[in-house]
């Protein structure tokens, strides 16, 4: 009797399970197809390089190159300066970055590659260059841009051009993508 009892629940439990399996397996069989119709293409890769130039009254005093492959939607960082320490107390000194940094986006759109790009220069005034009287302190001269140019794949383009408020000095950035894959 103790044994009939336990076939009955084995057929019953069995019973019960069979079609939570098989709606399991239908289930994941439509998944499966699901994810290989939307499969993602792979993302492009881009190397971007960046021209930085220093110019005074029509005059070129500098030109710095840049570059970094980057996949389309990821984000790349060049951070290249120095760490400037001031004093903020009689025995206590903070650090300010100063030098060059670039951030860029690139992606796929039609007609070119959208880049969103921010550029920032800083550097420390030299003390001939303060209207003011001077301090002991350090001055830092800051100028950045964020431009969302559309560019043409392996073609120089300027992308953005700043003068410096205080100096005769203005900063050309040229941008050239190609895309590697």
């Amino acid at each position: 009797m103790k044994r009939a009892a336990s076939v009955r629940l084995v057929i019953a439990v069995m019973a019960f399970c069979l079609p939570l399996i098989s709606n399991s397996a239908a289930a994941q069989e439509e998944k499966s197809k699901e994810s290989a119709s939307t499969e993602q293409k792979p993302l492009a890769v881009y190397r971007i390089e960046f021209n930085v130039r220093e110019i005074e009254d029509g005059k070129r005093l500098n030109s710095r190159n840049y570059m970094m492959v980057v996949d389309e939607g990821n984000r790349g960082m060049i951070r290249v300066g120095n760490r400037v320490p001031f004093q903020t107390s009689e025995k206590q000194y903070q650090y300010h970055d100063v030098g060059m940094n670039i951030d860029c986006r690139p992606r796929d759109r039609e007609g070119g590659i959208e880049l969103v790009i921010n550029v920032e220069v800083s550097s420390v005034v030299p003390p001939g260059q303060l209207e003011a009287a001077p301090t002991f302190n350090p001055v830092f001269r800051t100028q950045s841009t964020g431009v969302t140019p559309i560019v043409a794949p392996g073609k120089p383009t300027l992308v953005a051009s700043m003068d410096d408020v205080v100096t005769n000095r203005r900063y050309e950035i040229e941008v050239t993508v190609t895309k590697v894959k």
